[in-house]
């Protein structure tokens, strides 16, 4: 009878354990899991779908969205002030979801943990903590503003030393100060300070007429049929040439001063774009990629490593917007991308004078709300 207990007793423990044992043994899963990416692909999705729960929630009179109270304020309040009570002045935090009618500026000293709306206007208060931010108008974060889930306005300026845990968006324009944290950040035209002046046009520099390629380097093979240039080896392409078709190398590939690439470039290895070079297709790397002041790029730039943009430079454009992703992106001021910028483990924006390095610093921690309506 004992016997019989220890081995019923073991085949509970193993008989669980053996699908396991056999995936480790004979391993079947030689692929990633699959992972759905269609809510990354519509970065406004989460605050659309917001602004549509809570119309709904008022238009049926509601007076709790997703577990939280809603405030609603109207605008004569909001200029006053947000009627914030004595127990979330003290704590220094607010976990009701608010709702203004017009402008507002939010106070300082208070952390908001659940979804804000204002229909109009948006102003956060410095070194505060917000979970998710919906303006109908501009959306202003002050320095050192940390957003957790999401931000969306019309337009949306960002200042310097904020950190951008979750997704920022905006309908028309999104400008983003130096020092800037970021993972997801996407609108028609995303800028990336400084700016010229108010009313300045932004200086375009005429490409310099360049002669194209007769004979490519030595190693590389060039098919007319399909217009690509193969090289096995690390390839570098000489300066003011021009050339139209698709580079393909199986290592590093280096392209010179002023080049004009008439295709799509993919590396193996690391990926280098010299000042004043244009792309009319995209750029895929393993390695890093990294491009100079004044380049241009109409199509993706994409690497499994890390990406730096230099100063002056254009990704994408308002008839093709583009999409910029890396798991370690730096953006240089006075760069432009029509687009989408995902940096799947951090961003960071920067003066171009300063000396960053592509490694990304340890993320700041920040706080995680327990509540909400949105993801």
């Amino acid at each position: 009878m004992f016997l019989l207990l220890v081995l019923l007793t073991l085949s509970v423990m193993v008989l669980p354990l053996l699908p396991a044992l056999q995936e480790w043994l004979r391993p079947s899963d030689v692929v990633p899991l699959k992972i759905d990416e269609s809510d990354a692909l519509d970065p406004p999705g989460l605050a659309r779908s917001f602004a549509a729960l809570l119309a709904g929630a008022l238009q049926a009179g509601a007076t709790q969205l997703g577990g939280a109270d809603i405030a609603s304020v109207d605008q004569a309040v909001a200029e006053v002030g947000l009627p914030l009570s004595a127990a979330e002045i003290t704590a220094g935090r607010s976990d009701r979801l608010w709702r203004i009618e017009g402008d507002v500026q939010l106070p300082d000293g208070t952390d908001f943990y659940v979804e804000l709306q204002a229909l109009a206007d948006l102003r956060t208060a410095p070194r505060q903590v917000y979970r998710a931010l919906w303006a109908g108008g501009i959306a202003a974060l002050a320095p050192h503003t940390t957003v957790l889930r999401w931000a969306h306005g019309r337009v949306v300026h960002v200042a310097t030393g904020c950190h951008l845990a979750g997704r920022v968006t905006a309908q028309q324009y999104l400008m983003l100060a130096p020092d800037v944290a970021f993972m997801l950040l996407h609108a028609p035209c995303i800028s990336f300070e400084p700016q010229p002046a108010a009313g300045a046009a932004r200086a375009q520099a005429e490409p310099e007429p360049c002669p194209m390629i007769r004979d490519w380097p030595t190693g590389v093979v060039w098919t007319d049929s399909v217009r690509r240039a193969f090289a096995r080896t690390a390839l570098q392409l000489p300066g003011h040439t021009a050339w139209a078709g698709d580079v393909v190398c199986l290592s590093h590939l280096a392209l010179g001063e002023h080049s004009q690439a008439g295709g799509s470039l993919k590396a193996r290895g690391d990926l280098f774009v010299d000042q004043h070079s244009s792309v009319s297709g995209s750029l895929v790397a393993e390695g890093v990629i990294e491009l100079a002041g004044h380049c241009s790029v109409h199509g993706a730039v994409v690497s499994e490593t890390a990406i730096l943009i230099g100063p002056g430079c254009t990704i994408g454009t308002l008839d093709k917007p583009a999409t910029v992703t890396a798991p370690q992106i730096r953006m240089a001021a006075g760069t432009r991308v029509h687009g989408t910028v995902w940096a799947t483990e951090q961003g960071l924006t920067f003066e171009p004078q300063a000396d960053v390095p592509v490694s990304v610093p340890v993320p700041v921690p920040v706080p995680v709300p327990a509540q909400g309506v949105s993801a």
